[in-house]
């Protein structure tokens, strides 16, 4: 399977709408680059430690081939395509990104334009509490 690292992001956002089985392969698969046998023995390990600990339900005695684990990634991924279809939540964050880097790069023009022009004081520190606000925007946003 080819990796695509936008579904890091995805997972990133939309992560808690997967089961906790999808949401750890993904992460094993996009975030740790694991193979798919690597996934697979990991998470037969997994169950064969909750079997030892007697805390396994009937149904995890199976182990995971690396075709199930493929099965799992596929779906978990359409999942989060579709709700980022619905959402659309990381291309406003992206948007949103765009934007405010243009506020700041203005804003600083705005304050550089200011300051050689020796334009009143009061555009010089507008200009600058824009930038200011900017760079508060961009924090918010790497939250």
């Amino acid at each position: 399977m080819a990796v695509n690292p936008e579904f890091s992001v995805l997972l990133d956002i939309y992560g808690n709408i997967l089961t906790e089985k999808e949401r750890s392969m993904l992460d094993y698969y996009y975030n740790d680059d694991l193979s798919l046998r690597e996934i697979s023995d990991n998470e037969n390990a997994e169950r064969r430690e909750r079997r030892d600990l007697g805390e396994q339900t009937a149904r995890e005695n199976d182990t995971i081939t690396r075709q199930g684990v493929r099965d799992t990634i596929k779906r978990a991924e359409n999942k989060l395509i579709a709700m980022e279809e619905k959402l659309g939540l990381v291309r406003k964050y992206r948007e949103m990104s765009q934007i405010v880097a243009e506020i700041h790069k203005n804003a600083e023009k705005a304050a550089v334009r200011a300051y050689q022009t020796r334009s009143p004081k009061e555009i010089i520190t507008a200009a600058s509490e824009i930038d200011t606000l900017a760079e508060k925007l961009e924090e918010y946003l790497q939250q």
